[in-house]
């Protein structure tokens, strides 16, 4: 039974070489779990996040592409009210609102954890950016 739990605490995703039998018929998990990238929806944004071993440490990346900063001659109101928002993000800790140079917004957070991740921890992770950003998407949500 201690083989399973090892097994389910195991970074995903489970790929050929990371389940193995071990010399006394039990099952085993790969000592350095592979790097890892799903992808979920919510609120109608495509959140990508990754996992990469960094020795005994893990990086957790997170990041979503949220929309266009309106042009100012569409709406110069919504372009200031739009920008006033994202200097108000500046504080959080875990989530950094960003401008690429079209004037595209993305959110993107960034940890490293002091061991590898397992399900639980991705989870605990996004849970945390989420619980950090989802307040500023909903307001952006209604000028974008």
């Amino acid at each position: 039974m201690q083989a399973l739990v090892e097994v389910s605490q195991a970074a995903l995703p489970l790929r050929l070489g990371t389940v193995h039998v071990t010399p006394d018929g039990m099952l085993g998990i790969a000592a350095i779990p592979s790097a890892s990238s799903q992808r979920f929806v919510i609120d109608d944004l495509l959140f990508q996040v990754s996992t990469t071993p960094l020795g005994d440490r893990m990086r957790f990346r997170i990041w979503a592409e949220i929309g266009w900063v309106p042009y100012t001659a569409q709406s110069p109101q919504r372009r200031r009210d739009v920008l006033t928002i994202l200097r108000a993000s500046q504080h959080l800790e875990r989530a950094c609102f960003v401008l690429e140079d079209g004037q595209k917004i993305l959110v993107i957070g960034e940890s490293e954890a002091e061991e590898h991740l397992d399900v639980t921890g991705v989870v605990f992770e996004t849970l945390l950016f989420l619980r950090e950003v989802r307040p500023y998407l909903r307001i952006l949500s209604d000028y974008l």
